[in-house]
């Protein structure tokens, strides 16, 4: 009896342990080979009430009869399959139409006759048609579906959205000259400071649009030009939009499609989703050679700057800090800055490893529809260089930040080309108070002179290179002698003038250059009458600047 228990327990035992173990998965099934192509004759009639019965991989051969000939085929996966057709025209001029089970064209090609990948669901016709008689070959090649892998025809509406899952490329053609493409993209709760990457492969012949639609009704929250990379584009589109708001290119928003979007998303709390329309501008079709478009979920900082923001409209906010990437080419980054007094700004950005930076400040527009007028702009450095605008004065309200890749001459050509996929720029400005104590740009001629009460006592920066700097002050009758003086700069010669301004015209009426390099300049006790002056300020020949080291300038 204890022999047979302490079998029955060793037994239990090892059953227990066995259970324990990992179950091995199971073995891969090897791929299914497809099958061998079928070699058919056209046989008449194959009109469209006697569509010609061909197996999902076959070729056709065929010919147009003069002076018009239209055959029909018909392809039939069975109740409820979905096959996806490439179709395949040669060698003929003509053109090569797929309808759906009920006979509605979904595609059509001329100039390539190749349709790579189109849905055949239960049921499909091919139609070949032309005018020039002679003999074809129809290719037919039916395969099961690839889904996020590889686009499939019909996708021109949102009711017919391939969808794209995030992080993973799928592959599509331009179909036609103005093939339009929808992916439909749903995304998880994000982060703070989360992102989309978006890359789109170029395609030689083709100019891409790629707009951005909301899943709920398609309204258009953003249209970007040849977006080959975007590198940080906002995951709030649309989620403020102001009433009557134009788009982000200028146009009307409109749903640009025949219905069937996704009135109840998101379907879970927290998810976001977006229609990705990918549009074609090319002369012709590029069948045989796929784009490949990549939707991307990343992480930034918090700061980080919120795409698309290439316009005034759509401006980033900032309040002392943004990261931004410059990319694709000819990217702009446009930042607002809001002050509710007139303020002196500083901005300051670093530089990129692959790109020139430009950095620039402009003034609210006189009118809404007019440009921001340009207050101040700097490119003293080169690509891993930075940029730096010490004063600037801002007006209350909203202000903006600019930052682009510089001009340069390519060829014979001005361009603004450059850009930097992998490596971020961070923005930083900071705000003073305008209260006459700092200098503020423009005020590099008399118009803009910036107006001083005497006596007066500023810091100001000679920067860029060739800035002068102006300021304007009266003169009363009766006023005592007037001294002025220009402090050191650390390895910065300056240069000392001062100008009567009669009208439009200013005289120089008194300069002081006597230090050769570092050192202070003046001029000292100069009697004025009852008038207009300015205090010039510069560097001789324009031959140094300084971002960093200030001058002071002070009128008794």
């Amino acid at each position: 009896m204890r022999k047979v228990a302490l079998l029955a327990a060793l037994g239990a035992a090892l059953a227990c342990r066995k259970a324990e173990q990992p179950v091995p998965p199971p073995e891969p099934t090897p791929p299914q080979r497809e099958a061998a192509l079928e070699r058919i004759k056209e046989q008449e009639p194959n009109d469209f009430q006697n569509a010609q019965l061909i197996p999902p991989r076959a070729v056709v051969e065929g010919s147009i009869a003069a002076p018009r000939d239209d055959d029909w085929y018909r392809i039939s996966p069975g109740q409820g399959q979905l096959l996806a057709l490439r179709v395949e025209l040669s060698p003929i001029d003509a053109a090569l139409e797929v309808y759906d089970r009920d006979r509605n064209r979904i595609a059509r090609v001329r100039e390539e006759r190749i349709i790579p990948a189109v849905a055949c669901l239960e049921a499909c016709f091919v139609k070949v048609s032309g005018t020039s008689p002679g003999p074809y070959s129809l290719t037919v090649l039916g395969s099961p579906p690839q889904p996020g892998v590889r686009e499939l025809e019909p996708n021109d509406r949102a009711v017919d959205a391939n969808e794209l899952q995030a992080g993973k490329p799928i592959q599509g053609t331009y179909l036609t000259g103005d093939d339009e493409d929808w992916y439909k993209l749903v995304l998880p709760s994000p982060s703070p400071g989360a992102f989309l990457r978006i890359e789109l492969s170029a395609v030689e012949g083709i100019r891409p649009d790629l707009e951005v639609r909301a899943l709920s009704d398609g309204v258009l929250l953003a249209t970007m030009r040849d977006p080959l990379f975007v590198r940080d584009l906002s995951l709030h589109l649309g989620e403020t939009p102001d009433a009557g708001a134009p788009a982000a290119d200028g146009g009307e928003a409109d749903a640009g499609a025949d219905g069937g979007f996704d009135a109840s998303f998101p379907a879970q709390p927290g998810q976001l989703g977006y229609y990705l329309v990918v549009k074609a501008h090319g002369k012709r079709g590029v069948p045989l050679a796929p784009y490949t478009l990549t939707a991307s979920l990343e992480q930034g900082p918090p700061d980080l700057e919120q795409e698309p923001n290439d316009d005034p409209q759509h401006a980033t906010p900032i309040e002392t800090t943004a990261t931004g990437y410059l990319a694709p080419a000819g990217d702009l980054d446009w930042y607002r800055v809001h002050s509710e007094k007139p303020a002196v700004l500083r901005a300051e950005v670093t530089g990129l490893e692959r790109a020139d930076i430009e950095l620039a400040v402009l003034g609210p527009p006189a009118q809404p529809a007019e440009k921001p007028p340009l207050l101040a702009r700097v490119n003293e450095g080169g690509p891993k260089e930075g940029e730096v605008l010490p004063a600037v004065g801002i007006p209350a309200g909203d202000s903006y930040i600019l930052v682009q890749a510089a001009l340069r001459n390519f060829d014979g050509k001005w361009v603004r080309d450059g850009e930097d996929r992998q490596h971020s720029y961070k923005l930083q400005i900071s705000l003073s108070a305008d209260d006459g104590s700092i200098e503020r740009e423009p005020n590099n001629d008399v118009a803009t002179a910036q107006i001083l009460s005497v006596p007066a006592s500023l810091k100001g920066w000679i920067w860029p290179r060739k800035d002068i700097d102006l300021f304007r002050f009266h003169i009363a009758a009766g006023h005592e002698p007037v001294s002025i003086k220009l402090s050191a700069v650390r390895g910065v010669d300056l240069m000392l003038r001062l100008l009567e301004i009669r009208g439009k015209k200013a005289d120089v009426i008194g300069s002081s250059d006597a230090i050769k390099g570092e050192g202070e300049e003046q001029i000292l006790s100069v009697p004025l009458k009852e008038g207009e002056y300015a205090v010039e300020v510069s560097s001789p020949r324009n031959k140094d600047a300084s971002a960093s080291q200030p001058y002071t300038l002070s009128i008794q």
